[in-house]
């Protein structure tokens, strides 16, 4: 029986999605997988729709893996639930038909980075978001993220995630088809969303890291939009901080 699950996680105390050697520390990964072997005693591989990096949280990651155990989803859900630590939880469970892929089946992915935008810090909001205490101008944000939108070669923000598999030597392609790119402000919290087929690693974190820079008035919306015109990562744009970062949707066909 192939499953699939949306999981829900605190990346706070974790070394990403992705398996790791042990030594590395905790992944999401070997969490979940670790998980399923406890409940039906055989070692199942368990594949996400996102590789999120290390400290990245997820409200909407979907998993699938495949298992000989004769319980029913709902089953499964409660079990997982039963023995993942209280960082990870599984939201939902069903069965999937066989060609059917967390990663590769999706049509897209959605991700948010909230930015606390405040003069005095948050205790309440410092696990989930990135506080910035001077002003920003989230009108000209906004803007810019028009220049994001559409098929074209992020190569600027972040790289392939098979980068560093010595199975796939490359090239890796940075073309991506970015579909919503938006920053709004509500209060004191500002909401970076993102929806693209798929991204690069580490390319929510350095858009935004480079839309601050627009926000501070530091960087012009020509500047922005020459910077991903160019593709070339030596630009004064650095990565903000995994915190504030959320894998919240991942869209499917409606055959699954």
């Amino acid at each position: 029986m192939k499953l699939a699950c949306a999981i829900e996680y605190d990346g706070t105390d974790y070394h990403g999605f992705q398996r790791q050697a042990r030594e590395q520390g905790p992944t999401i990964q070997g969490t979940l997988e670790e998980a399923i072997e406890r409940i039906s005693g055989e070692m199942s591989v368990v594949y996400g729709a996102g590789r999120t990096d290390a400290g990245v949280h997820a409200s909407g990651q979907v998993i699938h893996f495949c298992t000989n155990a004769a319980l029913a989803p709902q089953v499964w859900m409660r079990a997982m639930n039963g023995v993942l630590p209280a960082s990870v939880a599984v939201r939902w469970a069903r069965e999937v038909p066989d060609d059917f892929h967390a990663r590769y089946s999706a049509r897209s992915r959605s991700y948010r980075y909230t930015i606390w935008n405040d003069v005095a810090p948050s205790p309440l909001q410092a696990w989930y978001s990135f506080h910035r205490p001077q002003p920003l101008a989230v009108d000209f944000m906004d803007e810019a993220c028009r220049h994001l939108l559409g098929r074209k070669d992020f190569g600027a923000f972040g790289r392939s995630p098979d980068h560093t598999n010595p199975l796939k030597p490359g090239p890796h392609s940075c073309i991506r088809t970015m579909l919503e790119a938006s920053c709004k402000r509500q209060d004191a919290l500002i909401y970076c969303d993102f929806t693209a087929d798929a991204f690069l690693t580490g390319m929510v974190r350095r858009i935004v890291g480079t839309l601050l820079l627009v926000g501070q008035r530091r960087l012009g919306l020509d500047e922005f939009a020459a910077i991903v015109q160019r593709a070339d990562k030596t630009h004064p744009g650095s990565a903000a901080p995994s915190h504030g970062l959320c894998l919240v949707r991942v869209t499917y066909p409606e055959d699954f």
